[in-house]
């Protein structure tokens, strides 16, 4: 039985390497939505704020949570409206994302990204779950922009593959684009120009 188990689970570990070096999810340079910021590292801290964790405009296509954009797991704060997300810019190359909920910190983290094509992308996060029962193989980019109106604008993109009950495949790609996220605290002006379309 032991052997029959290992000969079930070759191939999926085969698998599973080329996904690692075949499958992943990317972000195109996409065209910027109207009233979009071009960010760049002299205007980057104008991310700093507090924002809606909820979407703008909620629709069944965009049904957006800006906190578990930035994270694959921790704090599960359900449909609570209360929360909000805040950012802080470290620098270039790093951005500190907190869970609020009113002026109470639920939970911070420190998450690396870069400038590229107008945005702060965030590095690709990969999430591996091997088991018996549950084989789950992630890969997900996210990137923010800036609006004229402060708030910002988001994509998100993932797919996921893996088995249930080591046989029954499944595949799943989702893609959020253009999703906005009003900015809760406006005290700061913003001093970048918009990019001509």
């Amino acid at each position: 039985m032991e052997r029959n188990l290992k000969n079930t689970l070759k191939p999926f570990c085969y698998l599973l390497l080329i996904s690692i070096f075949t499958a992943c999810a990317s972000l195109k340079s996409d065209p910027f939505v109207d009233g979009q910021m071009e960010l760049t590292k002299h205007n980057l801290y104008a991310l700093n704020g507090k924002y809606t964790r909820n979407p703008v405009h909620h629709t069944k296509t965009h049904k957006g949570d800006l906190f578990w954009n930035f994270y694959t797991r921790g704090y599960n704060v359900g449909a609570d409206s209360l929360c909000a997300v805040a950012l802080k810019v470290i620098d270039e190359k790093q951005l500190n994302v907190t869970i609020m909920k009113k002026d109470s910190l639920i939970k911070s983290r420190i998450l690396k990204g870069k400038l590229k094509n107008g945005y702060f992308e965030m590095k690709r996060r990969v999430l591996f779950i091997p088991s018996i029962f549950l084989n789950v193989f992630r890969t997900s980019k996210f990137r923010i922009g800036l609006l004229e109106n402060g708030n910002l604008t988001t994509d998100f993109k993932q797919i996921a593959w893996g088995t249930g009950f080591v046989i029954i495949p499944f595949y799943n790609k989702k893609k959020e684009f253009n999703v906005e996220y009003a900015k809760i605290d406006r005290d700061k002006k913003i001093t970048a120009k918009p990019v001509p379309n």
